[in-house]
């Protein structure tokens, strides 16, 4: 080989040259990938790896590579994965990170050394940021990486980041992300696909044309541009300080509110019933628990209807432009309502026929497919009546794919992340606009998977002196959803994206509720069969089943 690096190992510049080692670079990726948390396809397999493209990454002791590699399944699904790499010993502990051996030089022998997987390596953070900061970068194959700073960019030359920490961040599951000293975070998209980042154009529309500040301002974007078009390929954001996230902190509640419960002096055999899920007004319903929901939902009241504020001002910012054409708020038509309507049919259709196949042997199945079937159609009905103009609903940006998990609790507020969508659909359905409403509904769900904990055994069981748990599971999330409908209403009165009409407003709340809970369904059947009782306890709240039908 015609060039070496100090240890007389080949340079990845040259093995990168070598079209025989690329073919064998993408031949370990197959096995490499599939062992990935962030690979998507496990339940496909892999058909083939190509290696797409690749750009030299100069740091300062070591270059690394950054990879473009076009997976296919055996499924027949294609996509494509970003991974960094660098050289490293064999015999390294993190062994399983290695790819590939890298070939020796026989003039030269050297221990043996490995192409391994750099993303946990806080030297190849600082070599891209520092290098992208400066100058762009061309790929093998003609396509330029570049770093470009938003509007508002605080970010600086390449020298800020010389001497800054770099650490690796184990929350992200999709994605691999670092911080950047305590001012900026970094994300890398590890599937980057061609056209707009749905993360990247929301989150540089609330930075540079809103006032909302309660999601991360985006410093920079991180792209690779070529014929085939434009990726972007990682995010560098504000660091926001917080303690956990909303889902964690949620879980610290619910421990808390069972310990508070069984400690509470002359408690009653079962909660209060309200009734609020068919409808009825939820700040009558937080009128009337008063004290007593004070002594044993605490402060976490108040920080629900935060978070539902939050919200509503989230919705009102995206809402806001009427000059952008990507945010610019539209009728929801009629005919758009009933593809809707038509979709979701299908979905109860295909979710029913799950259910029938699935072996449950702890549901009583006692006909349910069939009445899910004939409840959420007859809801359906309902639902596909409304009159769309004249109750001047509209469609909006939304979040897309909001939960607990998607939201950053700080002392005293919440930081909302995350504006990439469910990451298995494409990027033109995830940048359509939606109803608002279907972001409520996925946190009402969300509220309603934490409030269910204990119940699969991610929290203890409650203390067995607790009679009809059942009961005060069900108060703690009509608390919860209560408080966070109240301050999202609140905030959103008068706003064009909320339906005016109670009775509009509770109909879409439940059409997007029933198609997210299908979704659950669907999804608990096929990866935890433990859990369906939860998305089962859902539809009975939506659809009025029967208690025999969600046990």
């Amino acid at each position: 080989m015609p060039s070496q690096d100090s240890n007389n190992s080949p340079s990845l510049s040259v093995c990168f040259e070598d079209s025989q080692f690329l073919e064998d670079l993408a031949s370990s990726l197959v096995t490499f990938l599939e062992d990935q948390r962030w690979f998507a396809a496990k339940t496909e397999g892999i058909q083939s790896v190509e290696i797409l493209d690749s750009v030299e990454i100069p740091g300062d002791r070591t270059n690394f590579e950054l990879v473009l590699a076009s997976v296919v399944t055996k499924g027949g699904s294609s996509d494509c994965y970003a991974v960094p790499v660098g050289s490293g010993p064999a015999n390294d502990e993190s062994s399983r990170q290695v790819i590939i051996d890298l070939p020796v030089d026989e003039e030269a022998p050297r221990p043996r050394e490995s192409l391994v997987e750099s993303s946990g390596n806080p030297e190849f953070w600082r070599a891209i940021t520092t290098t992208l900061a400066n100058q762009s970068l061309t790929s093998r194959n003609g396509r330029v990486l570049k770093l470009t700073r938003t509007g508002n960019s605080t970010l600086g030359t390449g020298d800020s980041f010389q001497d800054a920490v770099f650490a690796i961040h184990g929350g992200e599951q999709s994605n691999s992300a670092v911080a950047i000293g305590d001012q900026f975070f970094l994300k890398l998209f590890r599937r980057p696909r061609v056209g707009h980042n749905p993360d990247a154009e929301v989150g540089i529309f609330l930075t540079d044309r809103t006032n909302f500040r309660n999601s991360p301002l985006i410093e920079a974007t991180i792209e690779i541009s070529g014929a085939d078009g434009n990726r972007c390929l990682a995010l560098i954001s504000e660091q926001v300080q917080g303690d956990t996230d909303a889902w964690n902190y949620t879980l610290e509640n619910l421990k808390d509110y069972w310990e508070r419960l069984a400690r509470l002096e002359n408690r009653p055999n079962s909660s209060p019933q309200f009734g609020l899920l068919n409808g009825e007004g939820v700040e009558n319903f937080l009128s009337t628990i008063g004290s007593l929901n004070e002594a044993l939902i605490g402060t976490f009241a108040g920080d629900a209807a935060l978070l539902g504020k939050r919200t509503a001002e989230l919705h009102a910012a995206l809402a806001s432009s009427d000059d952008d054409p990507a945010f610019a708020s539209e009728p929801l038509t009629q005919e758009a309502l009933n593809e809707l309507v038509i979709q979701i049919r299908r979905e109860v259709q295909s979710t029913c026929e799950l259910l029938e196949q699935a072996d449950l042997t702890e549901i009583s199945m006692a006909n349910l497919p069939r009445r899910i079937s004939l409840r959420a159609n007859s809801r359906l009905d309902e639902i596909s009546s409304i009159d769309t103009a004249g109750a001047n609903v509209i469609s909006i940006r939304c979040h897309g794919d909001y939960h607990l998990g998607q939201v950053l609790k700080t002392e005293s507020d919440f930081i909302i992340l995350d504006f990439e969508g469910e990451p298995d659909r494409p990027f033109d359905e995830r940048r359509q606009k939606r109803c608002a409403l279907r972001d409520v509904a996925g946190m009402i769900r969300s509220l309603h998977y934490a409030s269910c904990t204990t119940a699969v055994e991610i929290l203890p069981s409650p203390d067995a002196r607790i009679a009809d748990v059942e009961s005060w599971r069900s108060y703690w999330y009509e608390s919860a959803r209560a408080s966070f409908l109240v301050g999202y209403e609140q905030e959103a009165d008068g706003k064009n994206f909320l339906p005016k009409d109670r009775a509009v407003f509770q109909q879409l709340l439940d059409l997007f509720l029933i198609e997210k809970v299908l979704y659950e369904l669907r999804y608990e059947i096929n990866n935890r069969p433990d859990w369906v009782q939860i998305p089962l306890a859902g539809l009975n709240a939506v659809l009025g089943l029967s208690d025999d039908d969600a046990k």
